[in-house]
């Protein structure tokens, strides 16, 4: 089945929705909390969600049909990002059929989330570092850098701390300039001075802090525990990051010096995605959903390198039945 999607034939992305529908059918059997969406009180998440707040109380499957709409379009984002980088040795599809399995491991992601609105920002940042590296003026693309990720924290609040990708992205990429680092903190500071003004202007000022910061009281990372089966499949995931790193320096040995900064740039961002769980205020596995920008472009390069088919073929399969998994267990009193 992987077989397919190393192939460069478009119509494989047919088969995009087939995963995104395995992935969501258990949602017609068992129900999952989808109301912590709209505990967040972040300006843009506000806005969004108290839009759909009525569609999605009464009829969470519209969730997870948007959810899956927007995991389909970012993982043709991610395979753009690939392809149009000469991250693989060739064109194909596996960069997005990865994003997808790594964006559902927790049934978490599978709903519309803050989460999931602020990783296509973070993606389409990305695009922006990736392309820095082929142009000798890019003033506008520095400046969507900084941009693109205020506007993600706008309706995640841990985003803020990508503020710190925005500028390792851009000097790892890039020879060291005083102007455009300058841009990339203009860009970074803009939507804040913009929603400063709206809050100035509707005498809330007060308020600014709490509503971006998502502060709802003085404990943090309050929430459910996690179950037997989320134990299990960040334990799985784990594994597979520390492997992909270990197998990655062999994977880039080959490679272009591009893709060896690409590569360090994405390994910048799973830690910093790691360290801004501890800013929720309330726990939701949904952010891990994160990953799945950073992880399916580092298991891409590791899986591609594999010349053994049997062998990536049962990798793609474990990944399959680590998601089921995580969805039917519980649902079958196991684990």
């Amino acid at each position: 089945m992987l077989t397919l999607f190393k192939s460069n034939n478009p119509a494989v992305v047919v088969l995009y929705v087939l995963y995104l529908a395995l992935f969501r059918v258990f949602a017609l059997y068992v129900h999952v909390d989808t109301t912590f969406v709209f505990a967040h009180s972040e300006p843009l998440s506000k806005i969004i969600f108290g839009l759909l707040k009525n569609v999605l109380q009464r009829h969470e499957m519209v969730s997870y049909a948007l959810s899956g709409v927007l995991c389909f379009i970012q993982a043709l984002l991610i395979n753009n990002l690939i392809n149009e980088n000469k991250i693989l040795p060739k064109k194909n599809y596996v960069g997005g059929l990865l994003f997808i399995i790594v964006f559902s491991f927790f049934k978490e992601s599978l709903v519309l989330s803050p989460a999931s609105l602020a990783l296509t920002l973070i993606i389409l940042s990305t695009q922006r570092i990736f392309s820095l590296i082929k142009k000798e003026k890019a003033t506008g693309d520095i400046f969507d850098v900084g941009f693109l990720l205020s506007v993600a924290t706008l309706i995640y609040f841990p985003c803020i701390v990508l503020v710190v990708f925005a500028f390792a992205g851009v000097a790892i990429v890039r020879p060291f300039a005083y102007r455009e680092w300058a841009i990339v903190f203009v860009g970074l500071l803009s939507p804040f001075i913009l929603l400063f003004t709206f809050y100035f202007w509707n005498d809330k000022t007060a308020m600014l802090f709490h509503d971006i910061a998502n502060v709802h009281g003085k404990v943090w990372l309050k929430g459910p525990a996690l179950l037997q089966t989320d134990w299990l499949l960040a334990g799985s995931l784990l594994v597979f990051i520390l492997v992909s790193l270990v197998i990655l320096p062999t994977a880039l040995y080959s490679s272009l010096i591009q893709v060896r900064k690409f590569s360090t740039t994405l390994i910048v961002l799973i830690f910093l995605i790691g360290i801004s769980f501890v800013l929720q205020q309330n726990k939701s596995l949904c952010h891990w959903a994160l990953l799945a920008l950073p992880l399916s472009v580092i298991f891409s390069m590791v899986l591609i390198q594999i010349k053994n088919k049997l062998v990536s073929e049962v990798i793609h399969l474990i990944l399959i039945l680590l998601v089921l998994a995580g969805q039917y267990l519980p649902m079958l009193g196991i684990l």
